[in-house]
């Protein structure tokens, strides 16, 4: 597959599954939303798919890739966890349900799991990326983050919020990791929204929220990047939803003349009313007095 034919590859997936925690490399994020890209709208099963080394490596963008590495980045993967909220509950499920090799041939056969087919089949909550965005990302902080963003991109009000401690629970980055905020600072929000104002067509600016002198969350803005066919099916639509509705309002508020509308009767005094009465009783007398018209 060429670079070209990749870039132009679209990840989509269920808001549920962005917002979920997880950790992955960058290789295993490539390798995983190269295998998203591949499902069809009208996909009703998840397919196997089989690539060699040299294959993966033109998605990893890593073209010396070896067939040991392929192999290893392909366990790795196998063995990663997904924890995603529903409502009340949280369901623990892999990413891959299987991670064949096949040394002779030099082919490796992947299959995502199928109890990830309502967060990735027949969806009615989505967020949509391209693959040439992920691909230009390094961090793996980057790429969530710009995953995030590309939720709301549609959404008029494009900033979220986020407490740092579900921050660390979605990245799963361990207790003992950046134990200072400085540190999580500079290595989680920093660098990576750096890299996405560099690279790709969104950018994003961050506040962090402090209680006194203690931070507590972060307030994630997007300052610049149209609209795109990111986003999700039911927030679009609740947006247009919102729009007709202020419409509406807007036009409950105009004055009548602004409607093409007839005035209200305009209300006249006693004294106006007997002049108009009086002007009528003569207009009848000089009436009956002209001569009936012959024939």
């Amino acid at each position: 597959m060429s670079d070209s034919t990749e870039c132009s590859l679209k990840i989509r997936q269920s808001n549920d599954l962005v917002n979920s925690s997880y950790h992955l490399s960058v290789a295993e994020m490539r390798l995983v939303f190269h295998l998203i890209s591949r499902i069809s709208p009208d996909d009703k099963e998840f397919l196997s798919y089989e690539f060699s080394a040299a294959e993966l490596g033109q998605m990893m963008r890593d073209r010396t890739l070896t067939y040991p590495e392929a192999e290893a980045i392909t366990l790795r993967l196998w063995r990663r966890e997904i924890h995603i909220q529903e409502g009340d509950w949280k369901g623990s499920y892999r990413w891959v349900i299987n991670a064949e090799r096949n040394k002779q041939t030099g082919l490796i056969r992947v299959s995502l799991d199928p109890k990830l087919k309502p967060f990735l089949l027949n969806l009615y909550q989505w967020t949509q990326a391209r693959m040439e965005q992920i691909c230009s990302l390094s961090s793996g902080y980057a790429v969530r983050i710009y995953l995030w963003a590309s939720k709301v991109r549609n959404q008029s009000q494009r900033t979220w919020e986020i407490s740092i401690d579900e921050l660390r629970g979605k990245l799963e980055i361990p207790v003992e990791e950046y134990v200072r905020f400085s540190s999580l600072n500079q290595r989680v929000l920093r660098e990576p929204i750096e890299e996405i104002n560099t690279h790709t067509d969104l950018k994003l600016s961050y506040q962090v929220l402090r209680k006194g002198r203690t931070p507590y969350a972060i307030r994630f803005t997007i300052i610049d990047g149209k609209p795109t066919a990111t986003g999700t099916g039911e927030l679009v639509h609740a947006e247009k939803i919102k729009r007709i509705k202020q419409k509406k309002c807007a036009v409950s508020r105009r004055k009548p003349n602004d409607l093409n509308l007839l005035s209200e009767p305009k209300e006249i005094s006693e004294e106006e009313r007997a002049a108009a009465l009086e002007q009528i009783r003569h207009a009848k007398q000089v009436i009956s007095k002209l001569k009936p018209y012959a024939n």
